[in-house]
């Protein structure tokens, strides 16, 4: 019974997947803007939840629970990685969403070429070719994840639990495109969290409490096993490294195109605080969740053939059949969050950028551009079913290693570009392949063993500012002028308020006041940010 039980539930959760893409094809069918970017409408909650969800992928119930069972404590490092994630909210996802919005740019690629100038499609051609390859491969990963998940807590072939969840997956996303997407990540993200919190919880107290767990860790693995410095009881030069590296990983928030594009798809530059505190909350949950399912699996299956395993298997072992569902769900969940963001960022990439402004010259009507991506979503997601089904590496290394090659080829130059008036087309461009390049031959080749992100991310850095110091900048009157709008201050010494941030204001004060009490008003004006000394004006 608990088997057919947990099956029904998986089911039931797949076909409701299924329906919110049916459900959003209409309103996405409506533009690009609409189908790519949801149309600029998110909440802060649905928009923080979708980009929590997007980042942490297979990693988080599939790759970190195994680390924490392989690794012990030291795994808990991992969590350092998340501080680039609140560090770009503060800092750089205001510019992306005002830079995007002066620019009139959906996809990244098309904010690279618009912002740089880019007439001879060059930027566009390398932004393609790197995110078709390195999102397909972390695309697989996360397929290679749904066939671990089926296979030991349903029973069902490593093959058949990759193919039928990405086709279900491929299908949601093609229809509803980012309302479906955002939407589904925001039940998704959800569903992690409360699985994250309540699984090593549940497998804490069935061992005995925290000291319980500890001293038979300490018998079974070694008191190594708990040291916080991998392996040591102080810092040493070696978990210096591996710190660093963890630290590494967290460049590619600063890259990564589905964490990019949330930035661009915000409502309005004054919801950044909120999606940012609600970020905080969810990471330290997941992060440190992950990594305890891990170390308590350790105690209560100590010889598991394969530590990615550790999820499913405790699930199913410590849970009713009705409970094991939903976490199943919920484990189902940061997979396909991730694929779905993968799979629309790629695809709107062929479709907008290569489609439409390369081979139509910007003149193919949004509708044929909507079409073109819902192909390239099925055919990118095709290429990922079928390499999953012989995967090269683990979940875990093949995530982070596709996390880099993305990071290190977007994230330089936006960042530079948000700064910096002075960086240049080709020193964009320069970085944009160098990143990626490094990060392939560091994986392969490494001369230290740190993770391949960091130093491809750095080089690229460099080489945007030294190519940018010897060739010319974008120049000329409208670019000028759309850098002075970019970097136009208030009369308080903020940024200008953009037409989107005026219109939120203009929707508080349009509100009904006289049927709400003073509480509810007061409350409106905070989360609005509202000041006396306002620099907004009615016109």
């Amino acid at each position: 019974m608990s088997h057919i039980g947990i099956l029904v539930i998986v089911i039931l959760y797949l076909v409701f997947l299924l329906v919110v893409g049916f459900w959003y094809s209409k309103a996405s069918s409506a533009g690009s803007s609409e189908y790519f970017l949801g149309g600029r409408k998110m909440g802060p909650w649905v928009l923080s939840m979708s980009e929590k969800a997007s980042e942490s992928s297979g990693f988080m119930t599939v790759g970190l629970p195994g680390e924490g069972y392989s690794t012990g404590m030291s795994s808990v490092w991992n969590a350092v990685s998340s501080v680039f994630s609140i560090f770009n909210w503060f800092f750089f996802a205001k510019r992306i969403r005002r830079l995007s919005e002066i620019l009139k740019s959906i996809t990244i690629p098309d904010l690279l070429s618009a912002r740089f100038q880019d007439h001879t499609h060059v930027m566009r051609m390398v932004s393609i070719v790197i995110m078709t390859i390195f999102q397909t491969v972390y695309v697989c990963a996360q397929f290679v994840a749904f066939g671990v998940l089926f296979e030991v807590v349903l029973g069902v072939s490593f093959s058949i639990g990759v193919i039928v969840g990405g086709i279900i997956t491929i299908i949601y996303t093609m229809l509803g495109g980012f309302f479906a997407v955002a939407l589904t990540d925001f039940i998704q993200g959800l569903l992690m969290a409360f699985a994250l919190f309540i699984l090593p919880i549940l497998a804490i107290i069935e061992i005995g409490g925290f000291n319980r767990m500890g001293t038979l860790l300490g018998e079974s693995m070694g008191t190594e096993f708990l040291q916080p410095f991998f392996g040591e009881s102080l810092l040493t030069l070696a978990g210096l490294i591996a710190i660093i590296s963890y630290l590494f990983i967290g460049f590619g928030f600063n890259g990564s195109p589905h964490i990019l594009v949330r930035y661009m798809a915000l409502r309005n530059t004054r919801d950044v605080k909120r999606i940012a505190l609600i970020g905080i909350i969810w990471m330290m949950i997941a992060y440190y969740g992950a990594s305890f399912i891990g170390m308590s699996g350790a105690v209560l299956f100590p010889n598991l053939e394969n530590p990615e395993h550790i999820f499913p298997t405790m699930t199913v072992e410590l849970l009713p059949w009705w409970l094991a569902g939903i976490i199943l769900a919920g484990a189902l969940s940061a997979m396909m969050s991730s694929i779905d963001s993968m799979l629309l960022i790629a695809s709107s990439t062929i479709a907008e950028d290569l489609w439409n402004k390369v081979l139509h010259k910007g003149e193919l009507d949004e509708g044929r551009t909507i079409l073109i991506s819902r192909i390239a979503t099925a055919v990118i997601g095709g290429f990922g079913i079928i390499i999953a089904l012989n995967p090269l590496d683990s979940v875990f290394w093949l995530a982070v290693f596709a996390w880099a090659g993305l990071a290190t080829c977007f994230g330089p130059p936006i960042i530079l570009s948000l700064f910096w008036k002075g960086v240049t087309k080709w020193g964009a461009i320069s970085g944009m392949i160098v990143g990626p390049v490094v990060t392939v031959l560091w994986y392969f080749f490494p001369p230290v063993d740190i993770y391949e992100g960091g130093p491809a991310f750095i080089a690229a850095l460099v080489v945007i500012v030294v190519v940018s110091l010897f060739t010319q900048p974008p120049k000329g009157e409208e670019f000028d002028r759309m850098w002075d709008e970019y970097t136009e201050k208030s009369e308080l010494g903020r940024l200008a308020p953009l037409p989107s941030d005026l219109e939120s204001v203009k929707t508080l004060q349009k509100s009904d006041v006289s049927t709400k009490t003073e509480k509810e008003i007061v409350t409106q004006l905070l989360n609005s940010r509202m000041r006396t000394a306002s620099p907004y004006v009615n016109k």
